[in-house]
């Protein structure tokens, strides 16, 4: 009895050390000893291909509390964080602790070829059970895709909030849209991925839209070509563009002339994945950094640099950010989300996926 009591008494003092220094309620109550040795290793190297605009309130967050530890970032390709990394790591280089990018590819096979250490964050409690799909596979932002309408070219009734609509209208309308529609490249990884959630979602439906009003449209660039283009007049509409970059440059004006909705029969919405690295020379700074985004103070942070924060309950107050739950109360429910998620089907069929996309696009 006497050694129960002393067991129990030491548990006691550590969970009430672990409160003492200020951390939430589940914090294992050695985790401040992980938060000596991420101060004591001083540093992260993060690969990602988030721009500094979206990465930094992030970082200048975490830094305020934890001054200590100093972060890195090499902004490129997704595909190239991965295989930078391997590289890197096979020659004995220096490589990055920690890895945030958007492709859905790249991340399956690096979590099922053990690129990333598997991490049980206190936080995972708190976030949705999707948003760790695979063990040291974590969520930074789950950005939806939304589309965009020249206000000046395309009359109002045409303005339609249904990807149904939408495509029908494509056809109907050609001296409107022909040869006028941009969207990415459902050919390589990140249109892709958002086109094979689409026709997972809504089946032969997808696929006969994508035939009819597919070879008049004009695929190709990323999120901000689209919006200059569509801006300009060269395209009256743009589908399936990030919703992020979008809402982001709302703050510049071009609202006067784009006009943007969530489709309501079905927003993509694509899970940004962040993985700590197997091999991390500063594993104890990256789990620390990992928790705080995912803390609700870390995803504040998120929607600050204007992509979408996903933590049940953080709801941003600037008119251009919007977390996930605002997201689903636009669109009427989460059944109307069509996550874009780590389908290790879709790893498998991309080739023969991308071949028919090609030739419903005429490309």
């Amino acid at each position: 009895m006497k050694t129960f009591l002393l067991s129990s008494a030491v548990a006691l003092t550590a969970a009430s050390s672990a409160v003492a220094e200020g951390f939430p309620a589940g914090y294992p109550a050695d985790y401040g000893s992980m938060v000596e040795a991420a101060k004591e290793q001083g540093e992260i190297l993060i690969y990602t291909n988030l721009s500094d605009k979206n990465l930094g309130p992030v970082v200048e967050a975490f830094n305020a509390t934890y001054p200590e530890i100093k972060i890195s970032t090499v902004e490129m390709g997704p595909s190239e964080a991965f295989s930078r990394y391997e590289a890197e790591v096979g020659t004995g280089i220096k490589s990055a602790d920690l890895i945030i990018a958007n492709s859905i590819p790249d991340w399956v096979r690096a979590a099922d070829a053990g690129l990333l250490k598997d991490y049980a964050s206190p936080e995972k409690a708190n976030v949705p059970a999707w948003s760790v799909p695979k063990p040291g596979l974590f969520t930074f932002s789950s950005d939806p895709m939304v589309t965009i309408y020249n206000k000046l070219t395309v009359p109002n009734e045409l303005q339609v909030n249904t990807m149904g609509e939408y495509f029908d209208n494509i056809v109907a309308h050609p001296d409107v849209f022909e040869g006028k529609v941009g969207s990415y490249d459902g050919r390589y990884a990140f249109g892709g991925s958002i086109g094979y959630a689409f026709a997972r979602h809504h089946g032969d439906a997808a696929w006969n839209w994508f035939e009819t009003a597919g070879p008049m449209t004009r695929p190709g660039g990323g999120a901000g070509g689209m919006i200059e283009r569509t801006l300009t007049g060269e395209l009256a509409s743009s589908f399936f563009v990030s919703g992020p970059v979008v809402l982001s440059k709302l703050d510049s004006g071009i609202g006067e002339v784009i006009g943007w909705n969530f489709p309501a029969d079905g927003t993509p919405v694509f899970l940004r994945g962040m993985g700590i690295t197997a091999k991390a020379e500063h594993d104890a700074a990256a789990k620390v950094f990992l928790d705080f985004v995912l803390s609700e103070e870390g995803q504040y942070a998120v929607a600050d640099g204007k992509l979408t924060a996903y933590r049940p309950g953080v709801k941003p107050e600037s008119e251009t950010s919007y977390s996930l739950d605002e997201v689903i109360e636009a669109i009427g429910g989460e059944e109307n989300m069509i996550f874009i998620d780590y389908d290790d089907d879709m790893v498998k069929n991309f080739e023969a996926f991308n071949d028919r996309w090609g030739q419903a696009f005429n490309m």
